[in-house]
């Protein structure tokens, strides 16, 4: 049964609605794989609170109409899934490549991340940052590192005239020492 004018219409908006909601948009070649991969795909996908779509090339030559989208217009040969992902990127490009690794015929193209277009290489190494917290933990860390450094030197120099103070005190008492009584 051939598709309306309709239909075409409402999966056109569809998607151009994905489009802009989304922080990154991942085009894929799904060739050769088995529907039921796809399907454990999708749920990873989910997981990270994505979706993968598959969409007509004509249908997302119209959503990449944009001329600063060329680069995801040249990727769009043969069958293409795109993944939307609104929250957390790093989480769903690590979904994608850890797909990509066991299944050999699925394979990342190109993505589009907050405006930016990023090529099948840049997409692996940001699947290798750790996850956002993980960051900002890590930055929260090299804030702190020199405070604690200098809190350090600090605890150190106090605790150095403690121990001065200290070994006059002993110094002191060793000099004047007990007094001794002759044995009888």
């Amino acid at each position: 049964m051939p598709v309306t004018k309709e239909q075409k219409a409402t999966a056109l908006e569809e998607v151009s609605k994905l489009f802009a909601a989304s922080k990154i948009v991942v085009l894929s070649d799904y060739r050769g794989v088995k529907v039921e991969n796809i399907t454990q795909l999708r749920r990873n996908v989910r997981q990270a609170k994505g979706l993968f779509k598959v969409v007509k090339n004509t249908l997302s030559r119209r959503v990449f109409s944009d001329p600063k989208y060329q680069g995801l217009r040249d990727q769009l040969k043969g069958p293409i899934g795109l993944t939307f992902g609104a929250e957390e990127p790093v989480e769903l490009l690590k979904k994608l490549t850890e797909f990509a690794k066991t299944n050999d015929k699925f394979q990342l193209r190109a993505g589009l991340f907050e405006g930016q277009l990023f090529d099948k290489q840049a997409l692996t190494a940001l699947a290798g940052l750790p996850p956002k917290p993980v960051l900002m933990a890590q930055i929260l860390g090299l804030f702190n590192s020199p405070l604690q450094s200098l809190m350090g030197v600090m605890d150190g120099n106090i605790r150095n005239f403690l121990y001065l103070l200290k070994g006059m005190e002993e110094k002191a008492q060793t000099a004047s020492g007990p007094a001794e009584t002759p044995a009888s």
